[in-house]
């Protein structure tokens, strides 16, 4: 009996993290400065914000570890700012976002997103291989975000 219960409770725990089997897509983004800037095969971490709580983490994040190239350490940010009022996306965010000294991905189109994961105010912190994710974390504490960032380098 405890070996079947035992089976069980993998099954159900592995169930959960069926996330984890799914891949994501090949995508271009414009970034801040309307360049393009691409989650592809090479990318293998990669950052989504979805709210103004997450954008501040990241950027918090970010600076505290003085990270201006994200690419050349195969990562990515993306600040899904769909939800933000179009007016207020173009007079104040991104007009702000250029002042960043990093690069960030910004979808204007929830449904480009639609299989990421995510949770709200929360950082997800997505590892890759080949577009297919391997791990996910949501995360919503600097410190826990640098401590993620910095097992990437």
């Amino acid at each position: 009996m405890k070996f079947r219960e035992m089976l069980m409770a993998s099954l159900l725990s592995l169930s959960s993290f069926g996330v984890l089997a799914e891949s994501l897509k090949a995508t271009q983004f414009q970034d801040q400065h309307e360049q393009a800037i691409e989650l592809n095969a090479q990318t293998k971490w990669l950052l989504l914000s979805s709210d103004k709580a997450s954008g501040k983490l990241v950027k918090e994040s970010l600076d505290a570890l003085q990270m201006t190239d994200l690419a050349a350490k195969k990562g990515l940010y993306v600040a899904d700012v769909s939800a933000m009022p179009s007016l207020v996306t173009k007079l104040f965010a991104i007009p702000k976002m250029q002042d960043y000294p990093f690069r960030v991905g910004i979808v204007q189109e929830s449904a480009q997103l639609d299989a990421w994961p995510r949770q709200a105010d929360k950082v997800s912190a997505i590892t890759l291989n080949q577009l297919e994710i391997e791990s996910v974390e949501y995360l919503d504490s600097a410190e826990a975000l640098q401590a993620w960032i910095g097992k990437q380098r």
